[in-house]
């Protein structure tokens, strides 16, 4: 009999933690945003390859597959930046802003010993011959509109992009890395 009624009160109180976490004061989390596939567009214009975002539980993956003899061959360094405007590509994107995160308080670079950018991201290496795939997750990105954790809504008010750089990025040099010109970019509104 002592088993049961300590049974039924850990029950009740388990269900009372439960409801209370979805009261007015705890409103449930928004569910994920779909997955949201776009263009990699060149300096030409031209389709590139695919960038897919997806929201993760505390994060974003970003898949790009780039069609063989796009990029040169070797590291690049690949950001996203505050705006998602690629339509300049032949101005080398310039639309697309600086990186996201971009503060006097956050320096660029994944190595950097002060917090870094939000759009920080791992290069990408190119092969010689061949079509290529690649995979990042940054935890300081969501796909979210706006954002209760502190990580930077890539599809606010005037969206985001992944940009692509000529060279690879040594995760430190301000402002980005020693990466060069942009080279291929990717709209997220």
């Amino acid at each position: 009999m002592r088993l049961l009624v300590i049974l039924v009160f850990a029950g009740f109180l388990g269900g009372c933690a439960l409801l209370s976490m979805f009261d007015g004061d705890n409103p449930p989390p928004p569910p994920p945003p779909a997955p949201r596939t776009v263009w990699i567009v060149g300096l030409d214009g031209r389709a590139i390859g695919q960038a897919t975002f997806t929201e993760g539980a505390g994060g974003v993956l970003i898949r790009l597959e780039i069609s063989e003899g796009s990029l040169s061959p070797g590291w690049h360094g690949a950001h996203v930046h505050q705006s998602g405007n690629c339509s300049d590509f032949a101005q080398g994107f310039a639309a697309a802003g600086a990186h996201a995160g971009h503060s006097p308080a956050a320096l660029h670079g994944l190595l950097n010993p002060v917090v870094g950018e939000a759009g920080d991201l791992p290069n990408l290496f190119a092969p010689s011959a061949g079509g290529f795939g690649v995979e990042f997750f940054s935890q300081r990105l969501t796909l979210l509109t706006s954002s209760r954790d502190g990580r930077m809504p890539m599809l606010d008010r005037d969206g985001s992009a992944l940009v692509i750089h000529a060279g690879g990025d040594d995760h430190v040099t301000q402002p980005i890395g020693g990466a060069g010109s942009r080279v291929a970019c990717a709209a997220l509104s």
